[in-house]
């Protein structure tokens, strides 16, 4: 079976903003928030940072064929080293793009030269980052029409970390008048979904949105973030067939959020929680599993 892990992240150092504070690397996987060290990747990460040699090893031990390198604000912007790494493993991994989508026009000049002049394709949006240093504001405004008309231009996808309601409320919005983007709800609707273990109406909203529209999917990753549970994790495997049942194989991806979900399982265990433990049918799971990433992001 084909296996593409379609949300995982590479940098060469941390260098991020986080809750208002600077987040930079350390070793052994801390990392120091402000003036307070965390841990922020596993033990075994040394220089605590995120190299594309060390996601491609855990890719070859698990049998993993491809992935896609998300960038996210949580780690620093790393254009640079996304392009870099799939220009040094061009067979194993493609680069999503990212640019400060608070910067409205200027962001979305930046964004087509990325489209123009490097190998990233697509966008990634996590709010929570994006907007920290600018509460109240939200990606539905019309102040960041351009970036999402640069991304409809170039016929790029979209890749949504959800945290609130007001985020639901913007995706239905961006989908109703971008209609021919292609968006993927990250961690299932992660935050706006599953916050404290209960699933909230939203998930039911976000459901029917991938469900009716063709150009809506979702990705399995880093729902048992949210439950305090261990492997198989109950939970989230409960979670992925409901969605599987509901929308269809079709529109779902498999992906680990590597290299942060190493904090609460194995790779290995972040592809058999969805191969062995949902109950889906194996003709099903192929496309789950890469089949439906291929067509997508990897047949171009």
């Amino acid at each position: 079976m084909m296996m593409i892990d379609i949300h995982a992240h590479v940098c060469d150092r941390l260098a991020a903003i986080t809750n208002g504070q600077p987040l930079c690397s350390l070793s052994y996987g801390k990392a120091k928030l402000g003036n307070k060290p965390i841990q922020f990747f596993p033990p075994s990460f040394e220089r605590s940072n995120s190299p594309a040699e060390m996601l491609i090893a855990h890719m070859d031990h698990a049998g993993v064929d491809k992935a896609l390198l998300m960038a996210n604000p949580y780690y620093g912007y790393h254009n640079d080293y996304i392009s870099e790494s799939v220009k040094k493993y061009p067979d194993r991994l493609k680069g999503v793009a990212f640019v400060d989508m608070i910067k409205g026009e200027s962001a979305a000049k930046e964004l087509a030269d990325l489209y123009d002049n490097t190998d990233l394709f697509g966008f990634k949006v996590e709010t929570d980052s994006t907007f920290q240093c600018a509460p109240g504001r939200h990606m539905g405004e019309e102040d960041f029409f351009p970036v999402w008309d640069v991304i409809n231009a170039y016929k790029q996808p979209v890749f949504i970390h959800l945290f609130t309601d007001r985020d639901v409320e913007d995706l239905l919005k961006l989908v109703k008048r971008f209609p021919d983007i292609t968006y993927v709800i990250c961690h299932m609707g992660a935050d706006a979904c599953f916050k404290g273990g209960r699933i909230s109406g939203n998930y039911a909203v976000l459901l029917e949105l991938v469900k009716k529209n063709p150009k809506v999917y979702m990705d399995t990753s880093t729902v048992p973030v949210y439950y305090d549970e261990e492997y198989p994790f109950p939970s989230s495997t409960a979670a992925i067939r409901q969605a599987y049942e509901i929308v269809g194989a079709e529109k779902l991806m498999w992906a680990t959020d590597y290299p942060g979900m190493l904090n609460h399982a194995t790779y290995q265990q972040l592809v058999n929680m969805v191969t062995r433990h949902c109950g889906i049918p194996e003709e099903d799971l192929k496309l789950i599993m890469g089949e439906n990433a291929q067509r997508l992001f990897f047949s171009k």
